[in-house]
């Protein structure tokens, strides 16, 4: 009875099987209430939707569902489909400062990232984000509430997320228990009233590309061609020299220096400039990034669809249901996207002093590798082969600029972050 259901049905044959009907009966809930505490200790909890405030308490969520006009065959049974009142949500474990992995290094820009990231995110189609702000802790005089305020709570939410990170290594704060179970959080208690959702970083910024206007777009289009789960390549990208404060502020005694997005500039802009052209094949796995299908997925982890509704099915229910059986089960409505037509990832990813060593010898070198020179000199638009790949300064160019990002993303962030601050001005 409490088998998975790819174990129903089975034709293995399995001794000492445990039958709760055989040994309660069917008439049994619990057990006795002498050996199980009392019923008033178990948790009624409100709807999370009520609980911050994105509907009215008591409210029916049925009223404000949106109409479902793709192809469901995949997915919850009709009867048993959630309301959904967004198309598209985005999820973030963020908090005023982290420590990198392995504690390399302790980075402090975590309210300038997240009240840029939220700027681009919302105007790039996601209907809502959610925050879970992770200050708590390491601190009770700061979070991130004074940032995502700035934001109306019909597209932004905070929930507060003090939880600690739990490693069995030791002193290894860069580890991210808390940060696995935000994501889980945040699927079960939003997902289930949204149609699409992803887990990002504040340093990723999910570009819609080609025709596309908006990721309600992408995701829309996604629907039409039967995807459920779409895969982001991810490869950290480089700060443009011109664009970072003069080394000689962040100057460390070894001769390093700390990359630092300029007060006037966005990291957006300064990050636009990978160091492999379109269409890149040297990403790897373990940094991608997925927009999933909520009712579909029913287990992520960070990079990985890990349990869907098909992977859950036995033989005959996978047959039933028109999909191909295998015994080692391969996602067949996964899809990566086409970074020059469909979307892409900008990783913004921050570069720390032990990176930038011997950087003025190596930063003259043309290497087109992720590591050899941790900060940018593009390419020229008009670049040809032959050509010098040095610029007349001698610094080698080591990068490319993604046209779109440059020409229309980015100006667009520009405007909407002068118009949030001659908002929030006028109600000073």
């Amino acid at each position: 009875e409490f088998f998975q259901p790819k174990y129903r049905n089975s034709k293995m044959t399995l001794e000492n099987l445990f039958l709760p009907d055989d040994e309660w009966g069917k008439d049994h809930i619990l057990p006795k209430i002498d050996h199980s505490g009392r019923w008033e200790n178990i948790p009624i909890c409100m709807p999370s939707l009520m609980t911050h405030g994105l509907l009215p308490k008591g409210s029916d969520i049925r009223s404000h569902s949106l109409p479902d006009h793709t192809d469901n065959h995949v997915a919850f049974p009709p009867d048993e489909t959630p309301s959904v009142i967004h198309e598209v949500i985005a999820c973030t474990w963020a908090s005023t400062t982290f420590k990198t992995r392995s504690n390399r290094a302790q980075v402090g820009d975590g309210k300038r990232r997240l009240k840029e990231w939220l700027e681009f995110n919302l105007l790039s189609g996601f209907n809502h984000i959610y925050v879970y702000d992770n200050s708590g802790a390491f601190t009770n005089r700061d979070s991130l509430a004074d940032v995502i305020d700035l934001f109306p709570p019909e597209q932004v939410t905070r929930i507060d997320w003090p939880c600690k990170i739990c490693s069995n290594r030791d002193g290894n704060e860069g580890e991210r228990s808390s940060q696995y179970a935000a994501e889980s959080s945040c699927r079960m208690r939003f997902g289930a009233h949204a149609r699409w959702l992803g887990s990002f970083d504040t340093d990723e910024y999910l570009v819609p590309m080609g025709k596309f206007g908006s990721m309600s777009e992408v995701a829309a289009d996604l629907d039409r061609r039967r995807v459920r789960v779409a895969v982001f390549p991810s490869s950290p990208a480089k700060p443009r020299f011109d664009l970072i404060d003069d080394p000689e502020k962040t100057k460390q005694p070894d001769g390093t220096f700390i990359p630092t997005v300029k007060d006037d500039e966005t990291f957006l802009h300064t990050y636009n400039c990978n160091w492999e052209q379109f269409p890149r094949t040297k990403t790897l796995t373990h940094r991608s990034k997925q927009m999933y299908r909520a009712d579909y997925v029913k287990l992520h982890y960070v990079h990985y669809a890990t349990v869907t509704v098909v992977s859950q099915m036995n033989e005959k229910e996978t047959k039933d249901a028109g999909e191909r059986w295998t015994h080692r089960y391969k996602e067949s409505h996964m899809l990566e996207f086409d970074e020059e037509n469909e979307a892409t990832m900008l990783h913004s990813k921050s570069k720390v002093a032990t990176k930038m060593r011997s950087w003025k010898e190596r930063c003259t070198q043309t290497v087109l590798e992720e590591s050899h020179c941790n900060v940018g000199f593009p390419f020229p638009k008009d670049y040809k082969d032959g050509q010098s790949k040095n610029r007349s300064d001698g610094w080698a160019y080591n990068c490319f600029l993604n046209d779109k990002i440059e020409s229309y993303w980015w100006p667009k962030l520009v405007d909407a972050i002068k118009k949030r601050e001659e908002i929030t001005a006028s109600l000073q």
